[in-house]
């Protein structure tokens, strides 16, 4: 839960950070060109940054993600197992009581 809270923390003091940095570069004494020009390139170094980030962050989650999708399978394979064992139990129990019958 503490993690949770940080990242929310995180997102908003950068989102904060960003706004702040924008409106400081609009409201700066310089001209327009200038100013789109420099809007521009701050916005291909920053695109260029957190795209690193993501891919990078977006491998651990795939790993992770495919870890607990094992997981699930082999649980899932041990209760269907479970299941076919007890369905054949059950099966041969009744299979013997309608024999003792005849």
């Amino acid at each position: 839960m503490c993690n949770r809270n940080a990242e929310t923390g995180l997102a908003a003091f950068l989102l904060g950070a960003v706004t702040g940095i924008a409106l400081g570069v609009l409201f700066a004494p310089a001209k327009g060109e200038t100013t789109r020009r420099k809007l521009k390139r701050w916005a291909n170094d920053t695109y260029e940054e957190q795209k690193d980030f993501v891919l990078e962050h977006a491998e651990d989650a795939k790993k992770k993600f495919l870890e607990h999708a094992e997981n699930a399978r082999e649980k899932f394979t041990e209760g269907k197992d479970k299941l076919v064992k007890e369905f054949n139990k059950r099966k041969d129990e009744v299979v013997a009581k309608f024999r003792k019958e005849d």
